[in-house]
């Protein structure tokens, strides 16, 4: 991920400037950047045409090598990453194969500022090699200012810890406890260190009014993440919350999968009296979350086939697809006939998983499909 943060992957609606592949990645150049960045060019240097012209060549390939980095990487996990530039910044999507350990996940954060580190600090010393007593031609100099820049001053500030720049997304693997325990921890100390920041860019920096602004927007972003977290209340098979009266079995097992305890849930479910009756289908997903993928699955496909119009069953479907961190599967059913039946919470909820796990690119895109859904 770049400066910016997060889009939404593969661009939704946007219109391509370019639209290719770079070192064999699948890449999206987005023309709502270049625009985003001839304003951001204007701003830094209003009175030079050279400067813009320079600054609109220099961004997309800092950016991109940015995104190469994360890409590069990613793909050693046996996954096909795809680069997006779009709006304010970058990102690269990936689906691994098989789910990230830590160390891995912190490789991929750290990948893209740390080519930016070397690139810049080669600049840095071409320039004192080559020209000791300065660089003369305007061309040049602009080149080599805006090179430097780009490639080291973004890549430090993507290294606070903040989600979601990629030193964020470091700081929460290196956290102890589960992923949405990591998430919260995370979260909590992003809010206050972007909110920190905003006041000292704001204070020291002269001009630096936009970039205060961007820090108060990811603070604002993570308060809204630590509030969602606290939503702490059981859920029924439809995701909704219930109270704390007396629940049914199956309300105590949603919740526990709810929570991303599907052994409990599992445990629980063993130990109901005989005959007790549990929809088919939170059996599937206890199943597939606990296992036995095969069996589960086939009676949530079952269940699918013979409830085609039940948001019970469409809650069940997504909220298993979310905890199996199987995203592909999970677009594909809020893309398809049982999308407009999933709850919203059960949206939030997926959203929050991918979050937890490092996908912003996958919430993203969750986020444009709950909003594009006329319901």
């Amino acid at each position: 991920m770049s400066l910016s943060g997060p889009t939404s992957g593969p661009v939704e609606g946007g219109r391509a400037l370019f639209r290719g592949k770079v070192l064999g990645f699948p890449t999206h150049i987005d023309v709502s950047f270049l625009v985003v960045m001839a304003v951001l060019g204007y701003m830094s240097s209003p009175d030079s045409l050279t400067g813009l012209v320079v600054w609109l060549i220099i961004t997309p390939i800092a950016v991109l090598t940015h995104e190469l980095g994360h890409a590069l990487v990613a793909r050693t996990t046996g996954a096909k990453p795809e680069i997006a530039l779009a709006g304010f910044g970058g990102v690269t999507s990936f689906d691994p194969p098989n789910q990230l350990s830590r160390a891995r996940s912190i490789a991929i954060s750290l990948a893209g500022p740390a080519v930016g580190l070397v690139i810049g600090i080669f600049l840095m010393f071409l320039e004192s090699a080559v020209w000791p007593d300065g660089v003369t031609s305007e061309w040049l100099w602009y080149a080599f200012r805006y090179g430097i820049f780009t490639t080291i001053g973004w890549s430090v500030l993507n290294l606070l810890p903040i989600l979601p720049l990629d030193g964020g997304q470091a700081m929460r693997e290196f956290l102890p406890g589960d992923p949405v325990t990591r998430l919260r921890r995370a979260a909590g100390v992003s809010m206050v260190v972007a909110a920190l920041a905003a006041v000292g860019v704001w204070y020291w920096m002269a001009g630096g009014l936009f970039l205060s602004a961007f820090l108060v927007l990811f603070a604002a972003q993570n308060f809204m993440t630590l509030r969602d977290l606290s939503r702490d209340l059981p859920v029924g098979s439809d995701g909704q919350p219930r109270s704390r009266a007396p629940q049914s079995p199956e309300t105590v097992i949603v919740d526990m999968l709810w929570r991303n305890q599907a052994e409990r849930a599992r445990q629980v479910m063993q130990t109901l009296p005989e005959g007790t009756q549990i929809d088919l289908a939170l059996h599937g997903a206890v199943l597939s979350l606990t296992g036995d993928p095969q069996q589960g699955h086939a009676l949530l496909e079952q269940e699918v086939a013979r409830r085609p119009n039940d948001p019970n069953m469409a809650a069940v479907l997504a909220l298993t697809q979310a905890l199996e961190h199987n995203w592909d599967a999970l677009v594909h059913t809020m893309q398809g006939p049982l999308g407009p039946l999933i709850p919203p919470p059960v949206h939030e909820r997926a959203m929050l998983e991918a979050r937890a796990t490092g996908r912003e690119d996958v919430a993203g895109r969750l986020s444009h499909l709950r909003s594009a859904d006329p319901a």
